[in-house]
């Protein structure tokens, strides 16, 4: 795994160098301490996981991470800063983790073992769902953008539903979380649902998505999904489950501890 540490901070970079080399030993660090000389870096080598700091002089951390993710959309981008309170603004930039200083070797393994794009892992080609962790889609290994986040949460509630029909009820009450059923509310959902149309026909998937009369689908082979490569059985697919399951979905939850009752320990 190669990695870029860009933090003004000398003491800060070399204490999450250790750490690295803990919970990694084979991964390589390259630093950077500040905005500038990163981007210097980067022009000329790719990185899997570039660790930011957010309070830097000059250009912060936040602004490294968008015109990182605009060059170079398959880079993680994990944020390690003294300051919680930046930790929404992080997560708006689709960062793979946040980390408050200082970063424990737990904090550290976890962020490495949910990236938003998987390293050293088999890259998957076509259309590939994440669910392990944060739910993430990617296509040919790139993550996947959706224009409305409740998009993306319509999607993965209907992964979670595993193919089974989902009726419009059903989704008024998970996407709005019990608000009443109103005409406007039924007319946001079916932009929702052309919206994410629109999106699987742009990646070539259009057959994924399945409407019928009453309710709508999503269709996908288990090597198409890690849940339900779990769901079969897959070893590898029970070792990248660490109990977190659609963690942006409260409604995730269920889901998630029927995870944690099945799995098994693989050695």
């Amino acid at each position: 795994m190669r990695t870029l540490i860009v933090d003004d901070s000398k003491l800060a970079s070399a204490s999450l160098v250790k750490a690295l080399s803990r919970v990694d030993p084979e991964a390589s660090c390259e630093l950077a301490y500040t905005a500038r000389q990163a981007f210097e870096i980067m022009a000329d080598e790719s990185f899997d996981v570039v660790f930011l700091d957010i309070e830097m002089p000059g250009i912060n951390g936040l602004e490294v991470a968008r015109r990182l993710r605009r060059h170079s959309p398959k880079t993680n981008v994990v944020f390690v800063t003294g300051y919680p309170e930046y930790a929404l603004d992080a997560w708006r930039t689709q960062a793979s983790a946040f980390l408050v200083k200082p970063v424990s070797d737990d904090d550290l393994r976890r962020a490495l073992d949910q990236l938003r794009v998987p390293v050293g892992n088999e890259q998957h080609t076509g259309l590939y769902v994440q669910c392990f962790g944060n739910f993430e889609v990617f296509s040919n290994g790139a993550p996947v953008y959706f224009e409305r986040q409740h998009t993306k949460e319509l999607m993965a509630y209907l992964v979670d539903r595993q193919g089974a029909l989902v009726t419009t009820g059903e989704l008024l009450t998970v996407l709005w979380e019990g608000l009443p059923d109103t005409t406007s509310r039924r007319s946001q959902l079916r932009t929702l649902i052309s919206d994410l149309r629109r999106t699987l026909e742009r990646l070539g998937e259009p057959q994924v998505l399945v409407r019928r009369r009453g309710g709508v689908a999503i269709m996908l082979a288990s090597d198409q999904c890690d849940y339900y490569a779990f769901l079969e059985g897959n070893p590898d697919a029970i070792n990248r489950f660490h109990g977190e399951y659609m963690c942006q979905y409260s409604w995730s939850e269920l889901t998630c501890a029927s995870l944690v009752r099945q799995a098994p320990v693989i050695s």
